[in-house]
């Protein structure tokens, strides 16, 4: 390794010190004002995206520019987080960008598809910070449309270094109906007749009427012109969906029960073929009210109106759905949402299958929302889907598992990290760790994951602080023959690691690492020494100091020289450089 390699690596060991230290005492000048350069290219570039084609030079060049002062920023501070609310940005604790809450300024862009934190990180490349750019630039104007949202566009571009948190809230809305008959009907109507009656005894003293009488006013033509046309428009579906609906309300015994729920079933079938979703929705919000009616009255309609339900949630049921899908607009893709969730936890399974039929970001939007909800009140259908051998099925059913707390959900994430597909384990690792109730020992073997990200999201996780099991298995790990994979990188940030969650009773290994000979093979010496070297960095005490300070009089150039190049690091970064 180079000596601008190595003088890179220290200089971003030295940063990744004080950016620990900034958690507390805020961000130095420097590291804001090189922030603040970011975020104005990023304004820039969102501009020129705004007003011209995505390949114009102007466009290219605003592009080249944010990604030199990103670039910049990710190799000398580390990752690049801003906090949002509906009219600012907020960087470590401070707001660094206000605007009003207006569609196309950036703050509200992102917080009104429910961002609430957007982290850009080291190893971003020139592509990826372009495609987000394009993501911004469409969704920078709401559109009334079904064409998805920002969130979701983030989510399926499966960005490596850009990190975000989404706030989801669901509602599950509760029926209410008064399906009662209006009182006193009978009576208006008897009234009616004998009033009539009584003006019929008296028609004897009418004096005859005249013909033009009997000539309709504009007004009144008008009135029945409306009356015909209201009645041309009255739906005999929901008139006897209506009738139906009462019939239960009524009936309180069971032969006659049974027939009326298979004539709703008939129509439930029939309103999501003929897209009347206004009528699916009534008969299932109908027959939860009936349901709830029932628990305390004739409590043996339950199991017939639970058989409904689960009736309803089967693939065969569903199947109409399938071919809706190609021309749903936004009312009709929010009412099929409303029916969905009215449905039992088994329907996920059907859902799953629409799930990776359908391309509309929206319809994948929507139905990973209802099956986060079903999945709410019953995992067991989620968990069966998750041995579907369709890998990008199972990584989305991963991601809406990961949102569910509780013990059963951690259960089958644990689980998921042994899956073959790189993606979902990653899909399955970051919620685990997120809980901070993980078995460290348990999940150690990730530490030799082929996956890049995921070694390096465990590595993250171990270091967040002192830690005594950490620090016992790394030290185990680290010994010859114990580390299986041999690359320089994955040894340095392992020992980066150690010095983070370590104490004093890792100083002897570290020192006999860095000035330690004749036991390690040529091949691992730097490496190894390179490692130690950051650890005693990351460490931090008077003890670890010492080691370097030892080492940095060392006979051998290559120890000597990173030893010294560590302690000026440490000492330009006490001066304030």
């Amino acid at each position: 390794m180079g000596d601008s390699d190595s003088k890179e690596d220290i200089q971003l060991a030295s940063v990744e010190e004080r950016q620990s230290d900034n958690t507390l005492t805020g961000p130095s000048e420097e590291e804001w004002q090189a922030a603040e350069k970011v975020l104005t290219s990023l304004q820039l570039a969102r501009k020129n995206y705004s007003l011209y084609p995505e390949n114009h030079v102007n466009c290219e060049r605003a592009l080249e520019q944010f990604w030199l002062q990103l670039d910049t920023f990710l190799r000398v501070y580390g990752d690049l987080r801003f906090d949002l609310d509906k009219d600012k940005l907020i960087f470590q604790g401070e707001v660094i960008l206000s605007e009003p809450p207006e569609e196309g300024n950036l703050p509200f862009t992102l917080f009104r598809d429910g961002i609430q934190w957007l982290e850009l990180q080291r190893g971003i490349d020139s592509d990826e910070v372009e495609q987000f750019l394009r993501l911004l630039n469409r969704y920078r104007v709401l559109s009334a449309e079904p064409e998805g949202d920002l969130v979701t566009a983030l989510w399926e571009a499966k960005f490596p270094h850009i990190q975000y948190y989404v706030a989801d809230m669901f509602w599950g809305a509760e029926p209410e109906f008064d399906l009662t008959v209006s009182p006193g009907a009978a009576e208006e109507d008897g009234e009616a007749v004998e009033e009539e009656d009584k003006e019929s005894a008296k028609s004897e003293c009418f004096p005859p009427i005249e013909q033009s009488a009997l000539k309709m006013t504009p007004e009144e033509e008008a009135e029945l012109r409306e009356m015909v046309r209201t009645e041309e428009k009255r739906d005999p579906v929901v008139e006897y969906l209506d009738i139906l609906l009462d019939s239960l309300m009524e009936l309180r015994e069971k032969e006659n029960f049974v027939p009326v729920l298979e004539s709703l079933e008939d129509v439930f079938h029939d309103s999501l073929a003929r897209k009347q979703f206004e009528v699916t929705l009534k008969i299932l919000k109908s027959l939860h009210f009936v349901r709830k009616t029932c628990a305390t009255e004739t409590t043996w309609a339950l199991p017939l109106i639970d058989n409904f339900f689960l009736t309803a949630s089967s693939a065969k049921s569903l199947r109409p759905l399938q071919t809706a899908w190609l021309d749903m607009d936004t009312d009709e893709i929010s009412q099929i949402k409303q029916v969905l969730i009215l449905l039992q936890p088994e329907a996920i399974q059907t859902l799953g299958a629409m799930l990776i039929e359908t391309s509309s970001l929206a319809l994948q939007k929507m139905l990973l929302e209802v099956i986060l909800v079903l999945a709410h009140r019953d995992v067991k259908p989620l968990e069966t889907m998750l041995a579907r051998p369709e890998e990008e099925l199972v990584q989305k059913l991963v991601y809406v598992l990961g949102r569910i707390d509780g013990e059963r959900s951690t259960q089958i994430l644990a689980k998921m990290i042994h899956h073959p597909s790189p993606r979902v384990r990653h899909e399955a690792l970051k919620p685990l760790l997120n809980r901070g109730t993980i078995d460290v020992k348990g999940l150690f073997h990730l530490i030799e994951d082929k996956n890049d990200a995921i070694r390096r999201l465990f590595l993250r996780y171990m270091g967040q602080e002192r830690n005594k099991v950490s620090e016992t298995l790394l030290l185990e790990y680290l010994e010859e023959g114990k580390m299986k994979r041999s690359d320089d990188e994955h040894i340095i940030a392992c020992f980066r690691t150690l010095g983070r969650c370590g104490s004093q009773r890792s100083i002897p290994f570290l020192k006999k690492m860095l000035l330690g000979r004749g036991w390690l093979p040529s091949f691992k010496k730097t490496s190894y020494r390179q490692g130690a070297a950051f650890a005693l960095q990351s460490m931090g005490t008077e003890e670890s100091r010492e080691v370097l300070q030892e080492a940095s009089k060392s006979l051998f150039p290559s120890v000597k020289g990173i030893a010294r190049k560590i302690l000026e690091g440490q000492a330009k970064q006490r001066q304030g450089y």
